[in-house]
This record gives C-alpha cells, sequence and structure tokens, in this order.
C-alpha cells in the first residue's frame, strides 16, 4: 500500500455534465467524450474507469439506470441524471478547488461544463476561485513572515507567485 494519502477528487463529477441534454449509454458517451470534445484533453479516462465513475455516480444517486434489452446487441444500461444529480453538479461547479494542483484538471472541468451548460454560473466560479486564491496568498504572506530558513523563504515566494499567475490567469477568463 503506498504511503501517500488519497486525496479525494471530486472531478468525476464533471461527468454528469453530459446528462443533462438527454439521457446516454456509457459506450456512446465514452465514445463522445474521447472522440468529439475537448474534455479529454482535460481528463483523459480508460474506459474501465469510465465505467468505475458511471456506477459510482449511480451508487451516489446521480444517475439512474435502465437496462435496455437489446434485439442485436448486448442488453445496454441508458443512465439519466436525477434531481440530486442536477443539484449536486450545479453546486460542484461553482464551489473552487481547495488546492492549488487541482486548477489544472478539476477547475478547468468545471469551466468546459460551465461553457458549455451553465455560462451564467461562470462568473460565480471565477469569483469564487479568485477569492479562496486570495486566501491562499494570504496564508503564504503568514507563513513568511515567520520563515527564517532561506529554503522556506524560497519555496513560500515560489507559491506565491504560482498562485498570482492563476489569479492572472482567472481575471482573463471570459465566455
Amino acid at each position: 500500500m503506498s504511503p501517500r494519502r488519497k486525496i479525494d477528487s471530486t472531478l468525476y463529477l464533471a461527468l454528469l455534465g453530459f446528462f443533462i441534454e438527454k439521457p446516454n449509454y456509457g459506450y456512446e458517451l465514452y465514445k463522445h467524450i474521447s472522440n468529439d470534445t475537448s474534455f479529454f484533453k482535460i481528463w483523459y479516462l480508460k474506459q474501465s474507469q469510465f465505467y468505475g465513475f458511471l456506477e459510482r455516480l449511480f451508487q451516489e444517486g446521480f444517475l439512474s439506470q435502465k437496462m435496455i434489452e437489446g434485439d442485436q446487441y448486448p442488453d445496454r444500461k441508458l443512465f439519466t441524471i436525477t434531481p440530486e444529480g442536477i443539484h449536486q453538479l450545479e453546486n460542484w461547479i461553482t464551489t473552487p478547488v481547495k488546492r492549488g494542483r487541482e486548477m489544472r484538471q478539476e477547475f478547468i472541468a468545471k469551466l468546459f461544463i460551465a461553457k458549455n451548460l451553465y455560462q451564467g454560473k461562470i462568473a460565480a466560479l471565477v469569483d469564487n476561485q479568485l477569492a479562496l486564491c486570495n486566501q491562499w496568498l494570504t496564508e503564504q504572506d503568514q507563513y513568511l513572515s515567520n520563515e527564517t530558513d532561506q529554503f522556506q523563504i524560497l519555496l513560500i515566494d515560489y507559491r506565491k507567485k504560482q498562485i498570482k499567475a492563476m489569479m492572472d490567469w482567472l481575471n482573463q477568463v471570459n465566455f
């Protein structure tokens, strides 16, 4: 077992966005996401991972499923987003990511889904993330005020510059 603590990501909730407009079969949706969208440039999923996340979303009550019998193909599951799933997706969209390293995937996934389905929530997403970035900067300033080790000072400076770069980029988001 790895000594690293597992970070519980909510990135899989982005998949709910692909069920807003219509119910989907897993295989067709996987093909659509991987071939017809730029979502896989944000988050590449193996097909087995994708099905695992669909099952998780079903188990959590965010998707319902209906078995459709096939005449010329095996039985398939048709997934539909539930009211709880819509509520979860809408909350997820505007909740800022908790760590800077989540900006590259999870924040971009939120922006992708919001751009396509919830344009009115983009400003809240960006504003909420900017507020959290400001909090991160304040925390780094507090660490810096008590630090005497040159390496730690250098590290804190690096983190502050990363946060400022994120904030500069966030201020350019305009859809």
